[in-house]
C-alpha cells in the first residue's frame, strides 16, 4: 500500500477514526524518543501543586498556541 492510498484512505475515515488514527500517528512518533518519554514521565511524577493548572488555564493555554 502506497502513502497516497493511505491518503486516500483517511480521508473517507469519520472525523473520530481521523482523530484515533491522529494519536495513534502521535504514539509512534514519540515510542521511540528517550527525550520525550522523560518529560512524560517527570510531569505524570510531579507531585508539587503549584506546578498542576486547572482544566481551565490549561485550556487557556491550549488556546494560546
Amino acid at each position: 500500500m502506497s502513502v497516497e492510498e493511505i491518503k486516500k484512505g483517511l480521508v473517507s475515515l469519520s472525523e473520530t477514526e481521523q482523530t484515533e488514527v491522529t494519536a495513534f500517528l502521535f504514539h509512534l512518533r514519540h515510542a521511540h524518543d528517550s527525550d520525550y518519554q522523560s518529560a512524560v514521565s517527570g510531569r505524570l511524577s510531579d507531585r508539587d501543586s503549584s506546578h498542576w493548572l486547572t482544566p481551565s488555564e490549561f485550556e487557556k493555554q491550549l488556546d494560546q498556541r
